[in-house]
């Protein structure tokens, strides 16, 4: 993963760092509708970051019931929280409308712990694109479902979406890792940008618009499915946009053994299983992750829309993997008892919350496979 970022006493001033670190962010959001359970964590989170760094969702009106009994001592300020709308895929959220929108709607504007910070929406659908204008049509519809609700919050709060720059105005986040690519396509003019950006534009005169990046920063199997940017830039011809050379994020593991007759291709084992990898599919294989061409930097790998040739992780257990081989026996790539391989994961989500820490490596230098700094991960929920 290419990355600029340097990090200065991770390891040996440890509780000194963790104000460090979090200071560069201006926000935590926490990613569950607010768990009574976690209230005492989150407030002492709050506590070292400060006042409006921890926010929390809410689409219920018992969440705020429960912040409310949260007195200044324990959380010191007012408790940002953003309400969560259900746009379509009935995950989190509240439907634009209802009865329960009005319930939350009404708590807030009674509350004295809370404020408003957004309306934000998710959706996974987008997974499902094929091209830049399905993603781009997932956006629009995210859009429209996002605006309904925060206009029916808005109403029973007797507020109306604002034109004025200079007043408090409602930030709508919307956005899964598909439709955050996707919008880099507004910037080109590919998949029918205009009628997305005057979308935006209309939006932007009443409110403040974010767009949450999911798993953009690293990339996966998954997001190249989705196709949600052309391979190639049509404007600067060898430029990539969404490709292998895209993805950040790999796994390293060892061969464990060898099965070179016992099906009709060959097969290894390697020392990463479900534990590591995550049973997240991809739509594109049939498998759970691909072996890079690594250590080579532009060797032959499996590609679903190319030779469909190389290793894959093809079947998976908990504790181990079982590599198999695709394509012709003739060309198959020799593998060594306690080979490292590197894997590109099919989701990097599910795969990184299985591990403590990252290692980042700087492809942009001449060894791009010297660890430039560790990075600690945030774990538990």
């Amino acid at each position: 993963m290419a990355t600029g970022v340097q990090s200065e006493g991770t390891f040996d001033q440890p509780c000194h760092r963790i104000s460090d670190t979090f200071s560069l962010f201006r926000q935590v959001l926490y990613g569950l509708p607010v768990l009574p359970s976690v209230v005492p964590r989150l407030a002492a989170a709050a506590r070292i970051l400060g006042e409006g760094t921890v926010s929390l969702f809410t689409d219920h009106p018992s969440h705020i019931r429960t912040l409310d009994l949260v007195d200044h001592a324990t959380w010191p300020g007012a408790i940002p929280v953003w309400v969560n709308i259900d746009v379509g895929d009935h995950r989190e959220g509240v439907l634009p409308g209802s009865g329960q929108l009005a319930d939350v709607a009404y708590a807030i504007a009674a509350s004295t712990r809370v404020h408003l910070a957004g309306i934000y929406s998710y959706t996974s659908m987008s997974y499902g694109s094929n091209s830049p204008d399905e993603a781009l049509q997932h956006m629009a519809r995210e859009l429209e479902g996002l605006e309904q609700g925060a206009i029916s919050f808005l109403k029973c709060t007797g507020a109306t979406p604002s034109s004025d720059a200079q007043s408090a105005r409602v930030t709508l986040s919307l956005g899964a890792t598909p439709t955050a690519t996707a919008v880099q396509n507004l910037l080109e003019g590919e998949g029918g940008a205009k009628k997305y950006r005057d979308m935006l534009d209309r939006l932007k005169q009443s409110f403040d618009m974010e767009i949450h990046a999911g798993v953009y920063t690293v990339m996966d199997m998954q997001q190249l499915a989705t196709r949600a940017r052309p391979a190639q830039s049509s404007a600067e011809p060898g430029k990539t946009l969404l490709s292998y050379a895209d993805l950040g994020f790999r796994i390293l593991a060892e061969v464990a053994s060898l099965y070179p007759d016992r099906t009709a291709t060959p097969e290894a084992l390697i020392a990463a299983g479900s534990i590591a990898l995550g049973r997240e599919p991809s739509k594109s294989y049939p498998g759970w992750a691909v072996v890079t061409p690594w250590p080579d930097n532009s060797g032959d790998h499996y590609d679903p829309e190319g030779s469909k040739t190389g290793w894959i992780v093809g079947r998976i257990s908990q504790e181990h993997g079982v590599l198999t081989w695709e394509g012709a026996k003739e060309n198959v790539r020799p593998l060594e008892l306690g080979q490292k391989l590197m894997l590109w994961p099919n989701h990097a989500c599910i795969t990184g919350v299985n591990f403590g820490f990252y290692l980042v490596v700087d492809s942009e230098k001449a060894d791009g496979d010297i660890i430039q700094d560790v990075w600690l991960r945030w774990r538990g929920w």
